[in-house]
């Protein structure tokens, strides 16, 4: 009997970047497609769940306004940019992992599918390649603006 393909889709990446607003919300257009397989402490959950615009704090939407802010405004901001890895088996969503962080990305959620439950799994990232020292951050950040001022 064959096992269904696994592969891996992201929100808000490419597997090497940041993408677009408007790539984002392809992506996640593209995983609303996929059967939610998902449940959070036994209770299936649905895509609706992941980016209802009336709920800030759902993980699609602080993707959706992270890109919008950092990529198509081109703010800078001092957290790492929030990513979704979403395993996928044939059709179905079966595992999401939700990173988020001030200087480092670091998991904030692992939701999967009922039979993924209590399995020890590995992350799609242990440490982030891109961290960064915050306090080095700024201080680079204003010795950059300073020079753009005229002034050194």
């Amino acid at each position: 009997m064959n096992q269904p393909d696994i592969k891996i889709l992201y929100i808000g990446f490419d597997g090497e970047k940041v993408v677009s607003y408007q790539e984002t919300q392809k992506q996640i257009a593209e995983t609303e497609q996929l059967e939610c397989r998902l449940e959070w402490e036994s209770c299936p959950l649905k895509w609706q769940y992941f980016s209802d615009p009336k709920g800030p704090h759902r993980i699609f939407s602080i993707i959706l306004r992270d890109r919008k802010r950092r990529v198509e405004e081109n703010t800078l901001m001092v957290t790492r940019p929030p990513i979704a890895v979403i395993t996928v088996r044939g059709i179905q969503a079966v595992r999401l992992e939700f990173y988020e962080g001030h200087n480092k990305l670091a998991l904030a959620l692992d939701l999967r599918s009922q039979e993924l439950q209590g399995r020890e799994l590995p992350l799609w990232l242990t440490t982030d390649p891109r961290a960064y020292d915050p306090a080095k951050f700024i201080q680079e950040s204003l010795v950059g603006k300073e020079k753009t001022n005229g002034r050194s």
